[in-house]
């Protein structure tokens, strides 16, 4: 009596059943959420059954997971990509603009007070991106152990990580976190900017990190003022792609009726619309002069930008929604590589419901075990 000789006895048999397992993992991936997505952010130090307690009593449509899937769809568009508390976390303003048109002056009118690290004078004073976390416990630069405050401002380093991309492994050095007491903007995260100078149009680091934070945060104040009225052409080109009164707003600054000259100031912004539109005196915000004579318009004008500013967290998460369907739809003819249908399949969910404002999601109780049904 002989024995049957044992399956996959050749070498070749082996070969073409783990080939025939791949192919079928790759058909399968598409339908499995990645792994990492499924658990909260910060949930690394968790225990399997901790995590898997999370994982079923987390909602499958929350901003957290919704913001791990889009990266992972975005996986080879770095520049595009954010980080996990974006989806979910505070509303993010920048003032930028030329330099001294009063941008650092300007948010110590808005926080009642300079933050801690200000500093005002004729000539160029901030050359730090300053993050400011309001709502904080104390008005100092973030401590090192702070993580709380911390993380409102996370996403400085996400910017700089696309700067090292882009520029060759160097990166902005003059970032600064500092937290803010202001309790009336606890929901708010402000972003101080150097004001624009011509030599940062030729500079790599100061162009890239400039243009992903005006691209990454929910709107941006440009502050104008008449004595530094010229907006020069690389700072403009940042803004022709946006909306005014969606994604930016122009403040004219340091306002006297006296002196008003509307002109100039339609002459820099057709640099950064590529409408026609004029911009009336009426309808664009005003920040009069501080000074004995103006104390009432500027104390009105200030509760009136404080108003302006609070509107802006009503719309800043559909914003922010839009803003990641643009992207994916943008590109995702170019997604490849051999995980690109399990990409494609999620970046497909994302746009055609995640992401659409106008259809309630629908509930996949299946999501909720990694699985993209």
């Amino acid at each position: 009596r002989n024995w049957n000789p044992p399956p996959f006895k050749n070498t070749i048999h082996v070969v073409l059943v783990a080939g025939y397992t791949f192919l079928l993992g790759l058909h399968i991936m598409p339908f499995i959420t990645p792994l990492h997505c499924l658990g909260p952010a910060g949930g690394e130090g968790l225990s399997f059954i901790g995590k898997l307690s999370i994982i079923l009593t987390t909602p499958s449509q929350s901003s957290s997971m919704l913001c791990c899937r889009y990266n992972y769809a975005m996986l080879d568009f770095e520049t595009h990509q954010m980080n996990r508390n974006y989806c979910s976390g505070r509303v993010r303003v920048a003032f930028a603009g030329s330099w001294s048109t009063g941008k650092t002056y300007l948010m110590g009118g808005l926080l009642g007070k300079n933050y801690s690290t200000a500093q005002s004078a004729p000539a160029p004073t901030t050359d730090k991106f300053v993050c400011i976390a309001a709502g904080a416990p104390y008005s100092d630069p973030i401590r090192s152990d702070d993580y709380e405050q911390r993380k409102h401002c996370e996403i400085m380093e996400h910017v700089n990580d696309v700067v090292r991309t882009t520029c060759g492994g160097k990166a902005m050095a003059n970032v600064l976190d500092v937290a803010d007491t202001n309790s009336e903007f606890g929901d708010f995260v402000f972003f101080d900017m150097p004001g624009w100078q011509t030599e940062y149009g030729k500079d790599c680091v100061y162009k890239t990190f400039f243009h992903q934070i005006i691209d990454k945060v929910d709107f941006t104040y440009v502050v104008w003022d008449v004595n530094h009225g010229k907006i020069e052409d690389d700072f403009a080109a940042f803004f022709q792609n946006k909306a005014r009164g969606t994604n930016y707003e122009l403040i004219y600054n340091r306002y006297t009726r006296d002196t008003v000259d509307m002109s100039f100031l339609n002459q820099q912004y057709a640099k950064m619309s590529t409408g026609q539109e004029i911009l009336s005196e009426m309808y664009t915000t005003k920040v009069h002069e501080n000074n004995t004579q103006l104390a009432v318009p500027f104390h009105d004008d200030m509760l009136h930008l404080r108003s302006k500013i609070k509107s802006v967290n009503q719309t800043v998460h559909d914003n922010r929604k839009k803003m990641m369907k643009e992207n994916l739809i943008l590109h995702r003819n170019k997604m490849s590589g051999i995980n690109a249908l399990r990409r494609l399949k999620i970046c497909d969910r994302l746009i055609n419901e995640d992401l659409n404002l106008h259809v309630k999601p629908r509930t996949y109780h299946w999501q909720r075990l990694g699985l993209e049904l």
